[in-house]
């Protein structure tokens, strides 16, 4: 099982924080947790034919009437979720689950990210597990080193669950 590391933020932070290194093919990667990790520089160059992968995201969005600075908004997978909200428990890092589609239900937070919504619905549909995690601006290298230890403890429960 490879997890595929998409941000749209400068991935700098990410090669630091989990140790990455560069292949032949100038394409980062390593092992964190046990899991083998890759970094693409872009969603578009994740292949729609890849199967056996599961999927981490990062990015950022604008602070609003619903989240506040440094809040962590979260879609994804129930079985990357559920592992979300046990590192964020540990962290006491609050995590709020939104919504990228616009939703019937007005109980639900909806955030605008319409370049990922079509990723996150095929995913959705294929049956991949995915995890995408946006830091509320401003993200600093606090921020930064957040989103890390939120990512390393879901990589390190994976080794945990497959005991």
């Amino acid at each position: 099982m490879n997890y595929l590391l998409i941000s749209e933020l400068a991935p700098d932070f990410l090669i630091q924080g989990f140790g990455l290194h560069q292949d032949e093919n100038q394409c980062y990667g390593g092992k964190v947790g046990g899991q083998e990790i890759q970094l693409l520089s872009s969603i578009d160059d994740l292949q729609s034919d890849q199967t056996d992968i599961k999927i981490l995201s990062v990015g950022f969005t604008e602070a609003s009437q619903n989240f506040r600075p440094g809040d962590v908004l979260m879609t994804g997978s129930d079985d990357l979720l559920d592992r979300a909200f046990q590192a964020m428990d540990e962290l006491e890092q609050r995590g709020v689950v939104v919504s990228l589609a616009s939703p019937q239900d007005p109980t639900h937070l909806y955030l605008a990210k319409e370049q990922m919504d079509p990723f996150v619905q095929k995913w959705r549909s294929r049956k991949i597990s995915f995890l995408c995690l946006w830091m509320v601006d401003p993200i600093e290298s606090e921020g930064q080193a957040k989103l890390v230890s939120i990512l390393r403890k879901v990589l390190s429960k994976e080794k945990s669950n497959d005991k």
